[in-house]
């Protein structure tokens, strides 16, 4: 059976729902590149809410988050889907991305673990290896995990960015994260009649100042 509009956005409260384009747009990638590593058949991402909608969650916005950085880090579909499948079955989740800790040098793509002494192990996925790694990617510092490893929000600009992308929180769309007003909302009340000041617009929405700055400055690093 079809859902709706309507009961697709029930079934999405707390997993975050993004539309193909939506999607293209947060993670600074062509719509048509985010569609084709969408399809099922790709093998990719699980797409939870059905290909035919064009809907993803936010486990799913993080994957191909990940997919996005391996690819330019040189990393070809072939060895990403392998890395995701061999890290799929090892950890039993659908998006092992989202729920662990990868990293890539360019040719293979690294989990991250700790072994038995706390240190930090990088397993190559896509070959089952072992290599040691101290330096962990800044993405990651972006990444809040909950204590069962699972992902819980993504902070594009930081923590002290204020934007933050929260599954059971606007059903994920990217918001100022202390007043929960989405960032384009006051994007666009910011070039709404000619533009308009951050005071103005801090004002007339009734949120801090800076989180009209801060909004402004992830809206616009979406369209570099």
């Amino acid at each position: 059976m079809k859902m709706t509009s309507a009961s697709l956005k029930t079934s999405a409260i707390g997993i975050g729902i993004y539309s193909i384009r939506d999607a293209a747009r947060i993670l600074g990638a062509h719509h048509s590149t985010i569609r084709r590593w969408a399809r099922r058949n790709e093998g990719l991402i699980p797409r939870e809410l059905g290909e035919g909608e064009g809907l993803l969650t936010f486990a799913e916005l993080v994957e191909l988050h990940f997919v996005k950085m391996f690819r330019d880090e040189g990393v070809s579909l072939t060895t990403i889907r392998s890395a995701s499948e061999r890290a799929a079955a090892r950890y039993g989740t659908d998006c092992p991305f989202s729920v662990k800790r990868f990293d890539t040098d360019g040719k293979a793509i690294i989990a991250t673990l700790y072994d038995s002494s706390d240190r930090l192990v990088m397993e190559d996925v896509a070959k089952g290896q072992y290599v040691f790694e101290k330096i962990m990617r800044p993405f990651f510092r972006k990444l809040e995990y909950g204590a069962d490893s699972d992902l819980l929000r993504y902070w594009p600009m930081s923590k002290a960015g204020r934007v933050v992308l929260d599954p059971k929180r606007k059903f994920g769309k990217p918001i100022d994260a202390e007043t929960g007003v989405s960032t384009q909302a006051i994007f666009d009340a910011l070039n709404a009649g000619g533009g308009q000041s951050p005071a103005e617009v801090a004002s007339w929405l009734g949120i801090p100042i800076a989180a009209v700055r801060k909004a402004a400055e992830f809206e616009r690093s979406l369209s570099v």
